[in-house]
């Protein structure tokens, strides 16, 4: 009789343990071997405190707007607010980098301070109430295969754990919102612009909401670009009908997919329909947002309203976020790659061209359409935007440098690659005699179109 009172108690215990645990069953080894998970938690900002959060009902998505250094960097350590303050970390349970790798920021049990002001179907507060995965990368670019691939599964195992409806796996610009400035009298969606790329169906998941539930109840006025890249593709019959899967919003999803990659293709540009705000939300007048004019100034947003004026910033102006002040100050075409500034702040959608080259620190040469991972591209890669070459340079007649560049063999623009010195440009070269064997010359492109052809030299 003891015996089976003591059994009893030790299954009670038991049971309580799992309950305690919400009935998660926590990621075994084996999954997380087969999601590649990297666990970067020890990084945490000291003084964040763990908390387990109110519910989980919501997975939101989010691209960083940044590169992987800094992504990791701010989602562990913190951001920083003002030149001395800096947050407490802990932005994202997850964040996946475009090589597919996954690092678990915080364990999914937490709460991660990633929505900030947010609501959904009335709901505040959505960091209390979701998890948040953070995929490397920036709204107006692509998300990775390898992204996708590492997501899917991902995803499918929280919602298996907490009982998550494809329908709530949303992105931080459905559910974001902002209070009154300069577009909106009212609180108002489209203060984040995180994932606006995100495809649903490439991540596998079918049910989605039609319509914008805090628009529909007038909490919130509707953002136009929101609208149109999220609901435009359904009309108002669906949502009186059902926000969830249905054949007719089966049909209505490629529509979606096309009208959102049509956006997303040109939206860091300025155009009469594409504003500051559109592209930029509420980083529009923040210090790291930079603002390219067409003749090539450059312009800070915490500057921009005053010195040019909002309604006045010209067509064609491109919008770069999350740049350090570090980067309109340089006019060399040397280019260094460090964690905050990226292959994308230099060169925009131009980073995987031919004409933009990689020179590595163990002398390597790469153009852009022969990099693949971008995520390990090491700290301290050269590289160069709108170039043809690499031309070799020798003492025979035609390999010279005035042979191969003209008048602008010398010029701060022509850029040499020496074995043993590194990476000069023009106007810094010493002499041009007796080059040693395996230099090279790099031209800028001339907006003749002159085309640059595949590099398959030194590897």
């Amino acid at each position: 009789m003891r015996s089976f009172v003591k059994y009893k108690i030790i299954y009670f215990l038991l049971l309580l343990f799992v309950l305690s645990c919400g009935g998660q069953n926590l990621f075994s080894k084996k999954n997380r071997s087969k999601l590649n998970i990297v666990d970067y938690q020890r990084y945490l900002n000291k003084k964040f405190k763990k908390r387990r959060r109110k519910s989980t009902k919501y997975i939101i998505v989010h691209t960083s707007e940044a590169g992987k250094v800094s992504t990791l960097r701010t989602l562990s350590e913190g951001k920083r607010v003002g030149p001395r303050r800096r947050t407490r970390g802990g932005h994202a349970n997850y964040t996946i980098l475009r090589n597919g790798r996954i690092y678990k920021i915080l364990d999914h049990k937490y709460r991660a301070d990633h929505t900030g002001l947010s609501m959904w179907n009335g709901l505040k507060d959505l960091s209390s109430h979701s998890i948040g995965i953070e995929l490397v990368g920036y709204h107006y670019g692509k998300i990775t295969v390898e992204q996708y691939r590492s997501l899917t599964p991902l995803l499918k195992e929280l919602q298996r754990i907490y009982n998550i409806p494809d329908k709530n796996i949303l992105t931080h610009s459905q559910v974001s919102f902002g209070r009154p400035n300069t577009w909106f009298r009212n609180n108002h969606r489209g203060r984040k612009r995180c994932a606006l790329n995100f495809n649903r169906s490439r991540a596998g998941l079918v049910g989605r909401w039609t319509y914008d539930p805090d628009v529909a109840a007038r909490r919130l006025t509707s953002d136009y670009q929101i609208k149109k890249v999220f609901y435009s593709a359904y009309n108002k019959n669906m949502v009186k009908t059902s926000p969830e899967k249905t054949e007719k919003i089966l049909e209505m999803v490629k529509i979606e997919e096309a009208v959102k990659q049509e956006l997303v293709t040109s939206s860091n540009i300025i155009s009469a329909d594409n504003t500051a705000w559109n592209i930029a939300g509420e980083d529009y007048n923040d210090s790291k947002t930079i603002y390219i004019l067409p003749n090539g100034e450059k312009v800070r947003g915490n500057y921009a309203g005053s010195e040019i004026g909002w309604s006045n910033i010209p067509t064609g102006t491109k919008v770069i976020l999350n740049q350090p002040e570090i980067i309109e100050n340089s006019d060399d075409p040397v280019k260094i790659i460090s964690g905050d500034l990226t292959a994308w702040s230099y060169a925009g959608k131009g980073y995987k061209k031919r004409s933009t080259f990689y020179i590595f620190p163990d002398g390597r040469i790469k153009d852009g359409t022969r990099i693949k991972d971008w995520d390990s591209l090491p700290l301290g890669v050269r590289m160069i935007i709108g170039y043809i070459g690499p031309f070799p340079l020798g003492s025979e007649k035609g390999k010279t440098a005035w042979g191969i560049a003209g008048k602008q063999y010398n010029k701060k623009e022509t850029v040499y690659v020496i074995p043993g010195i590194g990476i000069v440009t023009g106007d810094k070269m010493g002499s041009f005699n007796d080059l040693p064997k395996y230099s090279k010359l790099f031209l800028k492109r001339r907006k003749n179109g002159m085309e640059s052809k595949p590099y398959t030299g030194q590897r």
